[in-house]
């Protein structure tokens, strides 16, 4: 037992078991890896010629007369056709060819149209028109993506639940008409006895190879090892002590192994592990530097992504329009930015800029340019004004000679009037309610920042309800594929009107979308800005401040909605009269020193007017309040109670609800036309 734990220390003892240990771990790992290399080689192989083989037998089908097969019963073109599938069938020796059209409902049944087999197998050839439903949810899948064109075509091997068949490879492809759509699916089926078959006898001689070479090898290399490196180890062992004593006190290492010769050469490397100590306190410091780098850049990007809005839904409570943005920087920090705000409740102002140069000398032209743009416009002023001035400012201060593109417009919401100024950026995008997105003609400027002095001018676009405008900087276009292909604007125009139908928000991540498939796995080199603005319909509701001297919108607001009836001059009146107690009523009583929103809608319907007005103000039934009394003079009355008996009297129903902390007043009004008068 002594002798054993004394050769258990020892140096050459260790050494050579650990070469025994690892040569025969060696040659299990190389007979494993040569089973997988060998299996995938052999099925890539395998795969490949499957393919080639489907593919040219493709050749032989006219996808043109596939639905007239299956309609119209087998022709001598079939015939042929059939002849030479099953020639070629033979010749490949393949198990089956079959030709099938899936129903592309639910991908769970198909018929059969060709089908060939081997006459070695044991397979029944299918009938023209046979159906059955699809085997697995493996072929589902395949089928599906290559009707939709997704897949050129797929591969499946079969090895399992073969219920007495041989386990096999099948390659699909598509059968195309001449206008490139996919009316069938072509199918090789190829038996892959082979491959297992030639497996074994791999694996065997693979592993009798390695534990041959690794016995020779570990014997060579205990021979060579014991000559040439453990005995001059003891003699550098010796010599590492020494020079160890000669030079500065050294802490020892300490025993960091149970054999005594590497616990000696560990005392002789003493000095060495101080010099490493110190080169990895010097790395430590540039690390450390590193990371306080790379935290205030992720400081950085975080203060401008919060310097763009980036809170959707902006404006929750307007519905007569619709905005969304985005922004992707290239680096950690970018040079674009987009902006909106409302100036007042009627005038909304959007932009979009793309500095030149990336990193955070654009990124802080970028913010510096984005605060003058915004307190410019604050102050008044054009598009064209604002740029004129802001191109000022800039180039005062320009040392570093870089420019931005910007546009700039200011909408004004009611009237979907557009005034607008461009500072050498993108064009805008227009697309027109129940049209396309089409690139408009503006007066492009210089870019800011490159000339004093430099005018702008304004242009003006009309906007209807349910027109987009989209914005983009030049990264949208000019995303590049690691084939320096670029994106472009027919690519954006194709897309945009892809998703024109739907939302802003879906638009733009649309867009993104598409890029990101594009450009595939190629870096991205510019940052990528959109912005879309929607105008909206909302013909039947407004939402405004609950304020007295909003009472001749909201006034107009419903005359608007009812004009269309052709009421006469006494209902109009009645209507408004009841129209202005409520609004009042509201503006007084529902919101305490604090600023609320009424909601107010029109609906028509049945012969009724229906008028609904939504506060979040504190609760408030006014049918509860008592009705005054009408015997008594008006001095004697008490307060309150009037405009709502108004309202009961010129009005058919009035109904109150409070529902998710709001009160709902409705007020009904028959509608009796001018000819319901005169009868």
């Amino acid at each position: 037992m002594k002798k054993f734990r004394k050769l258990s220390t020892n140096l050459e003892f260790n050494i050579v078991g650990a070469i025994v240990v690892l040569l025969i771990v060696f040659s299990w790992v190389v007979s494993i890896i040569g089973y997988i290399s060998f299996t995938n080689s052999f099925k890539r192989e395998y795969s490949k010629s499957t393919y080639h083989i489907a593919r040219t037998a493709a050749t032989l089908i006219n996808g043109n007369n596939i639905d007239k097969y299956l309609n119209e019963g087998k022709d001598e073109e079939y015939d042929k056709t059939k002849g030479y599938i099953d020639a070629f069938c033979e010749k490949m020796q393949v198990t089956l060819i079959y030709v099938i059209k899936v129903d592309t409902e639910d991908y769970k049944k198909f018929k059969s149209i060709f089908n060939s087999i081997d006459k070695n197998s044991d397979y029944t050839e299918w009938e023209l028109g046979f159906e059955r439903e699809t085997t697995n949810k493996e072929y589902e899948k395949v089928y599906k993506k290559i009707y939709e064109n997704d897949l050129e075509y797929g591969t499946i091997y079969r090895k399992t639940n073969l219920k007495g068949k041989e386990a096999h490879i099948t390659t699909l492809v598509p059968i195309k008409n001449d206008n490139g759509e996919v009316v069938s699916i072509l199918c090789v089926q190829r038996p892959i006895q082979e491959l297992m078959d030639a497996r074994k006898p791999y694996l065997i001689n693979i592993a009798i190879s390695t534990v041959v070479l690794s016995i020779v090898a570990a014997i060579i290399a205990i021979i060579y090892i014991r000559k040439q490196f453990i005995k001059p180890t003891k003699k550098i062992i010796e010599e590492a002590k020494r020079f160890a004593k000669e030079n500065t006190a050294s802490k020892r290492l300490g025993n960091i192994s149970k054999i005594e010769d590497i616990k000696l050469l560990a005392d002789s490397i003493n000095k060495m592990e101080k010099d490493m100590m110190l080169y990895i306190e010097n790395i430590k410091q540039i690390t450390a530097e590193s990371e306080k780098i790379g935290a205030e850049l992720s400081v950085a990007r975080t203060i401008q992504e919060n310097s763009v809005p980036n809170n959707f839904p902006a404006f929750p409570d307007r519905k007569d329009f619709e905005v969304y943005g985005s922004m992707t920087t290239a680096k950690e920090v970018g040079g674009d930015y987009y902006d909106f705000f409302l100036l007042d409740d009627d005038h909304l102002v959007i932009s979009i800029a793309d500095v030149s140069g990336k990193g955070i000398p654009a990124a802080l032209f970028m913010m510096v340019t984005k605060i003058l743009i915004s307190d410019r416009t604050l102050m008044g002023g054009t598009p064209s004004e604002i740029l004129s001035f802001v191109n000022e400012r800039i180039c005062e201060h320009n040392k570093a000679n870089m420019f931005i593109t910007v546009w700039l417009g200011i909408l004004e919401i009611s009237t979907g009037k557009l005034i607008a100024a461009n500072a050498g950026h993108e064009k805008p995008i227009i697309c027109r309610k129940n049209e396309y997105f089409e690139s408009i003609q503006d007066k492009r400027g210089i870019v800011i920042g490159a000339m004093s002095g430099a005018k702008y001018s304004d242009y003006e676009i009309i906007l209807d309800k349910n027109d987009k405008i989209f914005l983009f900087t030049d990264g949208v276009t000019e995303a590049t594929t690691i084939n320096n292909e670029m994106f472009g604007m027919e690519n954006l125009l194709k897309t945009l009107n892809y998703y024109k139908d739907r939302s802003t928000e879906k638009i733009i991540e649309g867009v993104k979308k598409s890029i990101d498939k594009f450009v595939g796995k190629a870096p991205q080199f510019d940052d990528l800005t959109m912005m879309c603005v929607e105008l909206k319909d909302i013909m039947d509701e407004l939402i405004i401040d609950a304020k007295e001297e909003n009472l001749t919108k909201v006034i107009e607001f419903v005359n608007t909605r009812i004009e269309k009836l052709k009421l006469n001059d006494k209902q109009i009146k009645e209507i408004e009269l009841c129209v202005e107690e409520i609004f009042v009523n509201i503006t007084h009583y529902a919101y305490t020193n604090q600023n609320g929103k009424v909601e107010i809608k029109v609906v028509i319907e049945n012969d009724e007017i229906k008028i609904k007005f939504i506060d979040n103000g504190k609760k408030f039934n006014p049918l509860e309040k008592e009705e005054p009394d009408k015997k008594l003079p008006a001095s004697k009355r008490k307060i309150g109670g009037l405009g709502i008996f108004l309202v009961k009297k010129y009005m058919d129903d009035i109904s109150y609800n409070y529902e998710k902390n709001c009160n709902i007043l409705i007020i009904t009004k028959k509608i009796i036309n001018s000819l319901q008068n005169k009868l």
